[in-house]
């Protein structure tokens, strides 16, 4: 209980409120929205946040379909990516295979978003901006696209789809085409694809009980009898999203949605948490979950509708507090705009003032172009550029003698020299985080030694490219903005405490089948750390990063510590305090 995030784990931090798509998987709804996925249990309403820590492969969902015989849920991201989610009876993942089959296609556009899923039989139907591809799940096999099925073969977006009667119907950039189902027929050929006349620009589609249905941007909802087109309820909306429960038809509208039951009779729903619906499904008589990109999910649970959707905290580093820093001699340091030339403002309180630039002897900076400032441990002014990473000795730097930017080297050249470096975030225990557009970094105390590197392929970052990052040094928690979300890591450093009354060592005791770090927090900075067994044999020593220590379980020699009780035993820099404790460790 003593940490919400273990030492070495993720947690997001995503906008839960902009909520977009909805599916229903078994007794389970899962709710997508610009950046996050949860899911809710209809009887219970436990509601559980998914991410890339669960083992998804991406972030930012733009479609998803569930395929119940298959107990397969599919997931479409914005980036064109996908993953199958195969689940067990209780609807949580028991496998889950990524499917990069857009991504990695050098011959399509740069926009592969999937708009839309739908399963027909055994086969799931993606909607893209090129087009229809046509997916064999259970052999993980493209059956066929249909990308060039525009007038005289030009390649089509494709927005939704539905099947009625033996035909497909999809609503493109070029208006609404059908095609016959006949195995007969070939689909890839444009000739065999017929433009159907339409009342306006068609939003959405869908078929009930063979029937066509189909709404057009503020005209309203209409079904296609015969070769016309018959108004069913006119709405001057004009965006549309449509889901067919036993035969009752349910139509999203701008703020509303309407439900077409079996008796063709339209019923209308207001409310005022209705903002912005975008999608909505019905699982029972009178029952409705509604996706709202303003106020999240919202459900009729009693007779209003309510919101079931996570709590959310920040979800963007603001304000940031990285553009202008005080050393400690009370010197602010100001990175300047393009616009003033760029460089570095360093001022005292009586207006005495110096501009580092790029000239030696007067900055000597890799680039003028400053996106982020941090003051570190020892005094040091660190900085991020467009070429690189370096610091500043702040005595003297207002006298007007030379100075020059200390520029670390690792691997034989100036850090990140060619690469830009988009924020800085120093530990209390002096390391240095970097982000950069290719990914984040943790690095010792000069920027010699890399300790860490993290990807969006190989951690729960949503995005490779780094916007800033903040460091809470109470908590121990780095945040990290990305154009797609923010996420926070538990890092193994924390603030200092002023002595050794409020040691914690976390988890303990160590449950059998535990595979993370050990944490013990609230030491005195840089204290001495041994971990013994009751013999008095050393098994692993540290020192900790700030107020913070970790271990991971393993003894001098690589081995996993046996079960039994340990000695935790720890001494501040100077030897004035000291502390012991025990950790019990389970197997």
């Amino acid at each position: 209980m003593s940490q919400n995030v273990p030492i070495g784990n993720w947690e997001t931090h995503f906008n839960y409120l902009s909520a977009k798509h909805l599916t229903k998987v078994n007794e389970a709804i899962f709710c997508a929205s610009h950046n996050g996925l949860f899911s809710i249990n209809i009887a219970n309403k436990e509601i559980k946040t998914w991410s890339k820590s669960d083992g998804l492969h991406d972030s930012g969902i733009s479609s998803m379909a569930f395929h119940e015989q298959d107990k397969l849920l599919l997931f479409a991201y914005k980036s064109g990516n996908v993953d199958m989610v195969y689940l067990n009876a209780a609807s949580l993942p028991e496998h889950i295979i990524n499917w990069p089959l857009l991504t990695q296609n050098a011959d399509l556009p740069d926009k592969k978003d999937i708009k839309r899923i739908v399963f027909q039989e055994s086969l799931a139907y993606l909607c893209t901006s090129f087009g229809i591809v046509v997916l064999d799940t259970k052999n993980q096999q493209v059956e066929e696209t249909y990308r060039y099925i525009g007038g005289n073969g030009a390649q089509v977006s494709v927005s939704d789809i539905a099947f009625a009667a033996d035909s497909l119907y999809a609503i493109t950039s070029e208006g609404m085409l059908a095609t016959s189902m006949s195995a007969s027929v070939n689909r890839q050929d444009f000739s065999n694809w017929k433009a159907i006349a339409t009342p306006g620009k068609g939003v959405a589609i869908s078929a009930v009980n063979r029937q066509l249905y189909a709404a057009y941007s503020e005209k309203g909802l209409f079904q296609k009898v015969g070769g016309n087109w018959k108004i069913i309820a006119s709405t001057m909306s004009k965006n549309y999203a449509m889901s067919v429960w036993n035969n009752a038809l349910t139509v999203t509208l701008d703020d509303r949605f309407i439900v077409l039951d079996e008796a063709k009779e339209v019923r209308t729903f207001t409310n005022p948490a209705f903002k912005a619906t975008r999608e909505v499904l019905q699982t029972n008589a009178d029952k409705f979950w509604v996706a709202d990109s303003r106020n999240g999910l919202l459900h009729n649970a009693e007779t209003n509708f309510q919101s079931f959707t996570p709590e959310q905290a920040d979800t963007t580093i603001f304000p940031k507090t990285d553009s202008s820093i005080v050393d400690l001699n009370g010197l602010s340091w100001t990175r300047l705009p393009d616009y003033l030339g760029g460089g570095i403002l360093v001022k005292n309180a009586e207006n005495q003032q110096r501009v580092l630039s790029t000239n030696i002897g007067s900055g000597s900076l890799p680039s003028a172009v400053i996106n982020s400032l941090a003051l570190s441990t020892d005094g040091y002014v660190w900085f991020a550029s467009d070429r690189g990473v370096g610091y500043f000795v702040t005595d003297g730097i207002l006298s007007g003698t030379r100075a020059d930017a200390v520029l670390p080297i690792f691997g034989q050249r100036k850090l990140f020299a060619n690469e830009k470096c988009t924020a800085i975030a120093i530990e209390p225990g002096n390391r240095k985080w970097i982000g950069t557009r290719n990914g984040l970094y943790l690095f010792n105390e000069d920027g010699t030694e890399m300790i860490e590197k993290f990807t969006a392929a190989d951690s729960p970052l949503p995005s490779d490219s780094i916007v800033s990052l903040q460091f809470n040094a109470e908590k121990g928690i780095l945040y990290i903005d990305t154009p797609n979300g923010m996420v926070a890591y538990r890092s193994n450093s924390s603030a200092s405490s002023e002595n050794f009354s409020s040691v914690t060592v976390f988890p303990n005791p160590v449950h059998p089948g535990y595979a993370g770090t050990i944490g013990i927090k609230g030491l005195m900075g840089n204290s001495t750390v041994k971990i013994t067994e009751l013999s008095g044999r050393l098994i692993y020593e540290t020192r900790s990063q700030g107020g913070t220590a970790s271990w991971n379980l393993n003894d001098y020699t690589g081995r996993r510590a046996k079960g039994g009780i340990y000695m935790v035993l720890i001494v501040s820099e100077d030897g004035s305090e000291k502390f012991a404790g025990k950790l019990a460790v389970i197997e």
